[in-house]
């Protein structure tokens, strides 16, 4: 195992279009526009070479812009629907943006009424416009009384997930209210398959034949083409069972010639709270990956994150085990001098076709500042782990990066994977607050090296493990954007888009970003500052 040392290099000057430096990442700049300021922005990459920007907006709602290949803008168009209102943006969350049958598809959740309702929108990839708008279901009010037990919460949710490796998808509708007498437990959670035609393929229902447990609190989905929905779950009950614990997870799939799911439960797992992960099927193995963290069950000796790996044919758990980083912990002590072991939280899994992975870590502290309820709670995102780790789970290689961000609000596990699929949310009315999609991080893997991206201030970069010592970003306006490259034993920081300076600099939208494994090029819209202006332009990155 090899530890990486610091080398700088500035990529210095910044041409019209493009930036070409032998064994650098090469820019290509749309033309400039207004800095987006309301709303939320989003990049999605194509397969027939477009590019297509979303923005989403109070004032102007759902507005779409085009560009071809050679970075051209060629159709814009304002979303016009029907059954989604985009002027109640408050009520509305993202659940998700595709490209399916070659087209963008945009899962949208909005409450109306107190009714949860989820619309699915379909663009055109040549111009932008409205194809289609469905209404896919809804949910029971959200005027309900919660189910909480040991935090564990009964999911009141609807959920979008779509197959890594084909354009199958599965929506998922899960009524977390208190079961009244009446209630059918048997239509409370219920799942629909659709094909890349957005045809139904199937549709399961959710439920315990054996009523052991009542209650579900959702942890993840995964689609496995036309012939599996895989859902893992935390069951629960309200009230306690004679010789069943009190939760526990469950691994559950839909199979095309069933209309309900079957269930195996982990055992090992009698009693956890406040579960969260990540699934994806390995059909070379016939398996499926789950990982799993659970923070209540951090020890000494286990950072509460779990893999496991389960058959696809039954669900049986062929085996599990705790994840442990001796060499990330090593990589920050040297490179970073921490002086205890790293204790990142899991943000994205990204998983391989033989079983392999890279696991993307973040450390995560929370505290509370200020005394409204709305903006009480915060989160610093602090340095990088990385772990490429082998079939069995032992560590490869290792990268660690120092960093420091702040949010309003609480930052959870797996962000990175929600915001990978563009999940969002509107929360703050206060525009400076809305600063989660400049803050935390992006890793691209290319076959010669590898790459990491984030916001920050350049003068806090070489400090590491140090949070008390440092001040963090709050305000992207401030930062600078950084790219860090891992290549050949050695760790190089590079300045992409030129220099910055006092007076001068460049920070990136990192929410907004799409990337094309393809292609090895990462879309983003990259923000530009001097004394006089401040423009926006879309950056392709070709790494």
């Amino acid at each position: 195992m090899y530890y990486l040392r610091l080398a700088v290099l500035w990529i210095l000057g910044l041409l019209p279009v493009s930036v070409v430096l032998a064994q650098v990442p090469v820019v290509t700049l749309s033309e400039a526009f207004d800095e987006p300021q309301d709303g939320w922005d989003k990049l999605l990459q194509l397969r027939n070479g477009n590019t297509v920007y979303l923005h989403f907006s109070k004032r102007a709602g759902l507005r779409s812009t085009v560009y071809n290949l050679q970075r051209k803008q060629v159709a814009t168009d304002s979303i016009v629907t029907a059954i989604w209102n985009p002027a109640d943006l408050e009520s509305t969350e993202i659940d998700g943006i595709y490209e399916i049958g070659g087209q963008p598809v945009i899962f949208l959740q909005q409450i109306i009424r107190d009714i949860p309702v989820l619309i699915r929108l379909v663009l055109d990839s040549q111009t932008g416009r409205l194809l289609r708008e469905d209404k896919l279901g809804e949910l029971p009010s959200i005027q309900h009384r919660s189910v909480v037990v040991q935090d564990n919460l009964a999911t009141h949710d609807c959920f979008v997930e779509k197959d890594a490796r084909s354009d199958y998808y599965a929506v998922a509708f899960f009524s977390g209210a208190e079961i009244q007498r009446n209630d059918s437990i048997r239509d409370r959670i219920q799942v629909l398959h659709f094909s890349p035609e957005h045809k139904l393929v199937n549709k399961g229902r959710y439920y315990l034949a054996d009523t052991s447990y009542s209650y579900f609190s959702y942890v993840h989905m995964s689609v496995q083409d036309h012939e599996k929905v895989y859902i893992t779950t935390v069951g629960f009950n309200d009230k306690k069972k004679t010789g069943v614990p009190a939760s526990k997870v469950l691994f559950s799939m839909l199979s095309p010639d069933s209309a309900s799911f079957t269930h195996r439960g982990l055992d090992y797992t009698a009693g956890y709270s406040g579960v969260s992960g990540y699934m994806q099927a390995v059909p070379m193995k016939s398996e499926v990956r789950l990982l799993l963290f659970a923070p209540s069950e951090k020890t000494d000796g286990n950072n509460g994150i779990m893999m496991n790996t389960l058959m696809t044919s039954s669900g049986k758990l062929r085996k599990h085990h705790p994840l442990y980083f001796p060499e990330l912990s090593k990589n920050v002590q040297w490179n970073l001098k921490y002086k205890d072991d790293y204790k990142g939280a899991p943000q994205r899994l990204l998983l391989n076709v033989d079983g392999s992975c890279t696991l993307l870590l973040e450390t995560l502290t929370r505290f509370k500042q200020g005394n409204t309820q709305i903006n009480k709670y915060h989160t610093n995102m602090g340095d990088i782990g990385i772990a490429l780790l082998d079939t069995a789970g032992r560590e490869d290689m290792t990268m660690a990066v120092s960093k420091l961000q702040s949010i309003t609000g609480v930052c959870e596990a797996f962000s990175l994977h929600r915001r990978a699929k563009s999940e969002w949310a509107f929360r703050n009315k206060i525009a400076a607050l809305n600063t989660n999609t400049y803050l935390s991080y992006d890793y691209v893997a290319t076959p010669d090296a590898n790459f990491v991206l984030f916001n920050d201030y350049l003068q806090y970069l070489d400090g590491g493990g140090q949070e008390k010592t440092r001040k963090p970003l709050k305000y992207a306006a401030d930062a600078n954007f950084v790219c860090y490259r891992f290549y050949g034993g050695k760790m190089e920081r590079l300045f992409i888009f030129g220099q910055p300076e006092v007076k001068k600099g460049f920070y990136c939208m990192m929410g907004a970003a799409a990337y094309d494994e393809s292609t090895h090029v990462y879309a983003t819209i990259m923000l530009s500052r001097t004394e006089k202006e401040k423009v926006a332009r879309i950056a392709w990155i070709k790494f």
